[in-house]
């Protein structure tokens, strides 16, 4: 008995496998009137980033001086008038890709105890590329 069990067991963890893959893929989000998606970890995640990169008009990229790059970096984005478009995200790689409507933002990325901010115009057929590099 104890051996089909093991053996039924076992079964269910390989047909599982599959599953567990679809879901490794990232998904887009959404926050109000802003679609975005993050991650950016190991090739496959870059690979599929790269592949909808021209869906979206704002690209952040997380990263030390060192040149290593970083996750879990909360970020928030507002207009110049303080209005929310994207409370903070904890983003599980080192890349955002963000849809917003024209306008200009306040970008503010949190990682490693330290606040960075800066400031970007986004258009409809404009893709900006922000970096964030913490020291």
């Amino acid at each position: 008995m104890k051996r089909h069990y093991l053996q039924f067991i076992f079964s269910c963890v390989l047909l599982s496998s599959p599953a567990f893959a679809d879901e490794s893929v990232m998904q887009p989000h959404s926050q109000g009137a802003v679609t975005f998606i993050s991650g950016g970890v190991g090739i496959e995640e870059r690979e599929a980033l790269d592949a909808v990169r021209p869906n979206y008009n704002l690209s952040l990229l997380f990263s030390e001086q060192s040149g290593n790059y970083l996750s879990d970096v909360m970020v928030r984005i507002t207009d110049l008038n303080n209005n929310v478009f994207l409370e903070p995200v904890a983003v599980g790689g080192p890349k955002l890709f963000a849809k917003l409507p024209p306008g200009r933002y306040i970008v503010t990325a949190e990682a490693k105890g330290q606040s960075l901010q800066k400031t970007v115009t986004v258009k409809n057929n404009h893709q900006p590329a922000v970096s964030f590099v913490w020291h």
